[in-house]
């Protein structure tokens, strides 16, 4: 929800009390918003809220999800949350808040006034941010190595046109959209190089030895080599298994997957015929 106010924008995340819900806002905040600079760690008493600021002034307020002081989710959520912004190297420091400004921040009711109020406010000094790591350390450094609360998602910038509409079908079903993927890759270079082969042997037909039909206008020998091998490696290690039996695997293996398939697209529009070259 967005609310502006004069001059001020401000976006609201995260339900107040309910520590996951923040967790996840803060970090689809921080995956999707590379130009972040400052976060300011709301404290009152044993309450926790964030506010987070970017390069073009527009503000992201992570409702008081966070608690302190005794053994919880609460407080977990809290270490790991700090521990996510320094990871992504934003400065972050902490000031006290009353009752009453944390719950217009938790009601979305911020105005100018107030944000320039928190900005004003004395920092925190000695700097206790680590206080509220240290009691979860192990336990962050390992839900942070697993990265379980980054938003999984394609990014569709660079999905290749050919294949978007696949992009849409992998967030309902993966494996079909990545089965359609290969194959439509095979039906593409076919058509293309009238060609007709399948799988390996189709992509080793048209991309290597002297009557090759495409290639790639790079300086090194070796570069052409290594990106036919992504295509006949990708095929075997992958395709071919999902072809042929039912694969045990996590989602996180289909995103890669179809990323993966993806940059064989790219390549593929990338090469020029022989004749022309």
């Amino acid at each position: 929800m967005f609310q502006t106010q004069n001059y001020y924008y401000v976006e609201y995340l995260g339900y107040a009390g309910i520590t996951l819900s923040c967790l996840q806002s803060l970090c689809k905040t921080l995956q999707t918003h590379s130009d972040l600079t400052t976060a300011l760690l709301l404290t009152n008493d044993q309450v926790h809220a964030f506010l987070l600021k970017d390069d073009s002034g527009t503000y992201y307020v992570i409702r008081s999800g966070f608690t302190s002081g005794y053994s919880g989710e609460g407080p977990k959520g809290l270490a790991i949350a700090l521990s996510l912004l320094k990871r992504h190297q934003i400065e972050t420091e902490e000031i006290l808040v009353s009752t009453k400004l944390l719950n217009k921040l938790n009601s979305s009711s911020l105005s100018d006034h107030d944000i320039d109020f928190i900005f004003q406010q004395k920092i925190i000094r000695p700097i206790r941010l680590h206080d509220y790591i240290y009691p979860f350390e192990s336990e962050v450094a390992q839900t942070i190595k697993l990265k379980r609360y980054y938003p999984l998602e394609l990014p569709y910038s660079i999905i290749d046109d050919r294949i978007f509409d696949l992009a849409l079908l992998f967030m309902q079903d993966p494996d079909s959209a990545l089965i359609k993927a290969y194959k439509r890759l095979e039906d593409i270079v076919r058509t293309r190089t009238d060609i007709h082969e399948h799988s390996t042997r189709l992509f080793a037909q048209v991309f290597q030895g002297e009557n090759a039909l495409l290639t790639w206008d790079v300086p090194d020998s070796a570069e052409i080599k290594g990106r036919v091998n992504l295509f006949t490696g990708a095929y075997m290690a992958f395709r071919n298994a999902r072809a042929h039996r039912e694969k045990d695997e996590n989602l996180i293996h289909q995103y890669r997957e179809f990323l993966l398939i993806n940059e064989l697209y790219l390549l593929e529009a990338e090469a020029i015929t022989i004749e022309s070259k």
